[in-house]
């Protein structure tokens, strides 16, 4: 509930709006259970994580340079 909450509160023009979004709509498929919960935020945050490293591996890349 609280993630909806606070969902809720990012303005519709966020680009975060979407990830907000997400992350309460998957937080609220595990009901009362804060140890699956605890697990569902642990992978959102891996893969926010690995998505972020692949962006930034991507700006390195001198390859991708001339589309820049």
């Amino acid at each position: 509930m609280a993630a909806r909450v606070a969902a809720e509160e990012v303005p519709a023009n966020d680009p975060m709006k979407p990830v907000a979004d997400g992350i309460a709509e998957d937080l609220s498929r595990v009901g009362n259970d804060p140890f699956e919960a605890v697990g569902k935020i642990n992978d959102l945050q891996n893969a926010f994580n690995f998505a972020m490293e692949a962006n930034a591996n991507l700006l390195e890349d001198p390859a991708l340079a001339a589309l820049a």
